[in-house]
């Protein structure tokens, strides 16, 4: 029960104007800066990507080559959808559950087009790489591996900066929300640095040792999901425990949380969200077994 009701109650909290706020700008300004560092340091990262991809098959680069062209026509259309309908419906979107609707059916519209006509897309953009020399489609899968490392890197600054900033947010929301019950606060800044700072190293061993299994469709995409939610868990979960007190949990409902969080980092707009809805619907479970355990006493 404190599963739904958790994840319910970590949807409505990103009302709060606070929480949106932040995460509309740190997700914004974190976004510009590694735009900014990749393209910086593209042509370097290009040698370890190339170098992970020097002895994949041909035939093999040409397959994760049209499935991650997919992918990228997948979110352009998602992209263009919203623009469209935003830019001749927007005054009906004026509220964050309303736009989440509107991103979540117009993802899943063309989730569902692409699972259907899969084969035929796949095959015609195999068949127009094959056009192309090897290096040609070599250099299509290193940029994107590269992009798809950068946007990690993203991904775990947004989280621990997010952390950081989301400490009064969370301890005014337990103050309306859980006044009743007692917590005792120890946050250790460091202790979080080391854990995001271990946790970051495991993920990126993990993502070496698993790349190849990133050009395998589907699979890809459960390593990745996978991988981020190493990278995030222990930091979201300890954090909590730091500023409201450590209590009795099923870590299989902590992974789940965490997976639902990640994936969110796979659809545009709402990855400003991600870090936010992880943090709130751990937080919530964890004071939700708290107050049942007052209730108890």
């Amino acid at each position: 029960m404190e599963f739904i009701y958790s994840i319910s109650e970590a949807f409505k909290d990103l009302k709060n104007p606070k929480m949106q706020k932040l995460s509309i700008v740190l997700g914004s300004v974190l976004a510009a800066f590694w735009i900014i560092m990749s393209l910086w340091f593209w042509n370097r990262g290009l040698l370890l990507t190339n170098f992970l991809i020097s002895n994949i098959p041909v035939k093999f680069l040409q397959n994760a080559g049209s499935q991650f062209i997919i992918m990228i026509v997948w979110i352009q259309l998602i992209l263009a959808s919203l623009g469209i309908i935003y830019s001749l419906f927007g005054r009906f979107f004026k509220n964050i559950f309303s736009s989440i609707a509107l991103v979540s059916v117009i993802t899943f519209f063309w989730a569902f087009v692409f699972f259907v006509y899969h084969s035929e897309i796949s095959g015609y953009i195999k068949n127009l790489l094959r056009i192309f020399p090897y290096q040609s489609i070599e250099e299509v899968v290193s940029n994107i591996l590269l992009a798809f490392m950068f946007y990690s890197f993203y991904i775990a600054t947004f989280y621990f900066i997010f952390l950081i900033f989301s400490v009064k947010i969370l301890e005014e929301i337990k103050e309306g929300q859980y006044p009743q019950v007692d917590t005792k606060k120890e946050f250790n800044l460091l202790k979080i640095i080391f854990i995001n700072i271990r946790d970051f190293l495991i993920f990126l061993i993990g993502m070496i040792i698993f790349y190849p299994l990133m050009f395998v469709p589907f699979v890809n995409i459960l390593i990745i999901v996978f991988l981020w939610a190493v990278l995030i868990k222990e930091s979201l979960l300890q954090s909590v425990f730091m500023l409201f007190g450590k209590e009795e949990i099923d870590k299989k409902k902590i992974w789940a949380f965490c997976i639902l969080s990640v994936i969110l980092n796979f659809i545009p707009v709402l990855n400003f969200y991600a870090p936010a809805f992880g943090i709130l619907s751990i937080f919530h479970y964890v004071m939700e077994k708290k107050e049942d355990r007052l209730n108890l006493a």
